[in-house]
């Protein structure tokens, strides 16, 4: 996976990295969850809507947990030639033939991961992370995944870990399912996405010193992967101090993955390059075909207008840039 990162291997490897990996990965929707908690709110059961909403994502971390555990045991129990590529070359490193396949698997990661922080927030407070009060209960909500997979971890001996989904068709996908039961709302489904995991939303005119200065915070809870990534001009790539700039203050700041997006987009028919403008038609000659190269979530990938579903494609246009 783009953003995998395994935290202290508690079968044996520590912190050894190589030849383990993320297992298997269950992503909580948040927003899904926040509305949960105020249509079924009741003031006899719960101090507040919040105090209820925290209660109800214990109980979807919990869910999380049992089936990450039955995806992992069905999993072991295959043959090693299932994962013929896996197994002929020796990926994961602990296999020991008598005891099958849990011998290695038993040093990945099952993670727990989550989608649309952002819009969970401003379910519940009407305010993002971008605000003091909306980083306030970020954090609350990642210390409860912390603290229940570091509970998990120790009881299942199993390395459980919080995840920032990627959801390169996740936020897309699991929109529409929200919209179609609680049709548009404001700030929350009023896009053809989610928000990916703890990032500032795409829209958010700000720095990118500001942006790291706003994930940092967060990306410290996350022990199985997660990605910072700042949006940057095209002219960009030709100052590479400006660049180095923006790296040191991410790498200052302890942003375990980071990436810098610039625009790459490539006239097939006549050959320029750099970020041309949107249209159908090469302003310098007029071809027709202009393969526009984006960064998804953790990965770059093809001509997006193409490669990323209607969620991702509209997310990348209203992306700004971070200056």
């Amino acid at each position: 996976m783009c953003r995998t990162a395994n935290g202290y291997d508690i079968n044996g490897f520590g912190q050894l990295k190589d030849g383990r990996g993320n297992i298997c990965p269950v992503t909580i929707i948040l927003p899904t969850i926040a509305m949960e908690a105020i249509n079924t709110y009741d003031p006899m059961e719960a101090d507040n809507v919040v105090t209820y909403f925290l209660s109800l994502l214990e109980e979807a971390i919990r869910d999380a947990k049992d089936m990450l555990i039955e995806r992992f045991n069905w999993i072991c129990s295959q043959k090693p030639e299932s994962a013929k590529f896996m197994y002929e070359n020796n990926v994961m490193a602990g296999y020991v033939p008598e005891e099958g396949i849990r011998s290695a698997l038993k040093h990945g990661t099952l993670a727990i991961g989550n989608l649309g922080l952002a819009e969970c927030l401003q379910i519940l407070i009407h305010k993002d992370h971008t605000t003091e009060e909306g980083m306030k209960l970020a954090k609350h909500i990642y210390r409860i995944f912390k603290t229940k997979c570091a509970e998990y971890k120790d009881k299942y001996k199993l390395n459980f870990g919080v995840y920032m989904t990627p959801a390169e068709n996740l936020s897309h996908t699991a929109l529409k399912k929200f919209r179609d039961k609680y049709g548009v709302i404001e700030d929350v489904s009023d896009k053809e996405f989610f928000t990916n995991s703890m990032h500032v939303p795409v829209w958010r005119n700000m720095s990118p010193f500001d942006k790291i200065d706003i994930e940092a915070q967060l990306t410290g809870y996350s022990s199985a992967g997660c990605i910072t990534y700042v949006e940057l001009d095209s002219a960009t790539i030709e100052n590479l101090e400006a660049m180095e700039m923006v790296v040191n203050y991410a790498m200052d700041h302890d942003i375990p993955y980071f990436a810098i997006n610039i625009p790459n987009d490539t006239c097939l028919s006549g050959g320029a390059t750099g970020e041309l403008p949107q249209g159908e038609v090469c302003p310098k000659c007029g071809g027709r075909h202009i393969a526009r190269l984006r960064r998804v979530t953790g990965y770059l990938t093809g001509d997006y207008k193409t490669a990323f579903n209607p969620g991702k494609q509209q997310e990348v246009e209203m992306r700004v840039k971070h200056k």
